[in-house]
């Protein structure tokens, strides 16, 4: 591993919350998390979620996914029913639910509406999202050009607003984190004290401050991972935020196609010379791995994780429209408490190139054939905890089968330590 690790319906949709009001005193400071933990009758000594990301535009290919959600929740699909259910960010664009109030519903009810079943049964308390980027942006400004017309760029989200995540926040049927870091803890089974902690960090604000302004929420993050030290039976520790630790998909610079070996080429984004539209979208915007900015925040969770005294198995994102699993195993002897697992489920809606596999470090659902030219399959992650193990499928969105991530590997364990194991 290399430059990789660099950097579906009942009853109505979605409603809003009468008087939610979420005050984020500068863009850090709230959280619209309202708890969880409850228990839900009628499964096994088992914990089970699916998570996808990059939901945010209403096409087939996003009811696609939503179709087979729903089939796993009611029994259609041989998989089983879920007990969690997590939006890994973006799951409205292109500027979140910045839009004019006459379309705020209509916009949530095309995304979340093929998602009701599940969303309905299950309870808001199991379903859970997190902030990204675009639901940051304020608006869409259409520029002519830049750097004296050497680069045009037609349309592009800015600016910095948090009342697209308040509108989400006041949607009925789910909870929604952004700002402040928030967890929540839920048993693997019913009536037992042995739990699975969600970790949701909000990396799309600390993406579009200042270094100076991260510290309320690195310093919350720290109060988390510090009271987690006199809860033993917290077995499972997941870290939740829209932009991952490391990919291989097109924020790492993978974004080319190569005719003549038929392969994903990588370009480097942070080179002017290399990709200049990417390094001027960098500058202003830093949302590629190799971003100074980018890299400080991991830089900065990893230290924090480190101090934190308890382990982190691994990290769940989106951000790159793609499905990935990635390990950097620890050296022998080395306990690491950050996570070197991350694993990526953005391929919700709008699937776009990532890397071929690399195994045993790097496992996607890239497409082989030279016509579809890297681009990954759509989908969505399913994973399931028990005391000892951790199983990890991903789910192809157009005829919901496991994907075969790389060298006929379409089942993964993690152990509780952190390590991941391919069957």
């Amino acid at each position: 591993m290399d430059r990789h690790h660099t950097g579906r319906k009942r009853g109505p949709g979605m409603y809003f919350r009468a008087g939610a009001a979420i005050v984020l005193a500068a863009l850090v400071s709230g959280s619209a998390a309202r708890g969880g933990g409850q228990e839900r009758g009628g499964r096994g000594e088992s914990l089970s979620l699916i998570a996808i990301g990059e939901a945010g535009e209403s096409n087939s290919v996003l009811r696609g996914c939503a179709g087979y959600v729903t089939d796993m929740h009611t029994g259609r699909h041989n998989a089983g029913r879920f007990d969690l259910l997590l939006f890994l960010g973006d799951s409205f664009g292109p500027t979140g639910l910045n839009v004019p109030p006459g379309d705020v519903r209509r916009n949530a009810e095309a995304i979340l509406g093929p998602f009701s079943e599940p969303m309905n049964d299950i309870g808001p308390v199991h379903v859970h999202s997190i902030a990204g980027e675009h639901d940051y942006y304020a608006r869409n400004a259409i520029e002519e050009s830049l750097l004296l017309g050497l680069v045009k760029v037609e349309e592009a989200p800015i600016g910095l607003t948090d009342r697209g995540n308040r509108r989400e926040a006041a949607l009925e049927g789910w909870t929604h984190h952004y700002g402040t870091p928030s967890d929540a803890v839920f048993p693997i089974s019913p009536g037992s004290g042995d739990s699975v902690q969600f970790i949701f960090f909000d990396s799309a604000i600390m993406l579009r401050t200042p270094e100076a302004a991260w510290n309320a929420a690195l310093g919350r993050l720290a109060g988390i991972l510090a009271g987690d030290r006199g809860r033993p039976r917290v077995l499972w520790r997941i870290f939740c935020a829209h932009h991952p630790f490391m990919s291989a998909g097109e924020h790492a610079g993978y974004t080319a196609w190569d005719d003549d070996t038929d392969s994903v080429e990588y370009v480097p984004p942070c080179d002017r010379d290399s990709s200049a539209l990417s390094w001027v979208r960098n500058i202003l915007d830093p949302e590629d791995l190799c971003a100074g900015r980018y890299r400080s925040m991991v830089d900065s969770l990893r230290r924090v994780i480190r101090r934190g005294g308890v382990k982190v198995q691994f990290a769940l994102s989106a951000h790159d429209h793609s499905l990935q699993i990635l390990s950097e195993p620890s050296a022998p002897g080395n306990e690491d408490l950050f996570p070197s697992i991350q694993i990526i489920s953005g391929a919700g809606s709008a699937p776009s190139r990532v890397n071929f596999p690399d195994p045993p470090g790097l496992f996607t659902a890239a497409k082989r054939s030279p016509s579809e030219r890297g681009e990954s399959l759509p989908g969505f992650v399913r994973i399931t905890f028990t005391k000892e193990i951790c199983t990890v499928v991903f789910y192809n969105g157009e005829n919901g089968d496991p994907i075969d991530m790389g060298g006929g590997t379409k089942v993964f364990h993690i152990s509780s330590s952190g390590l991941l194991i391919s069957n």
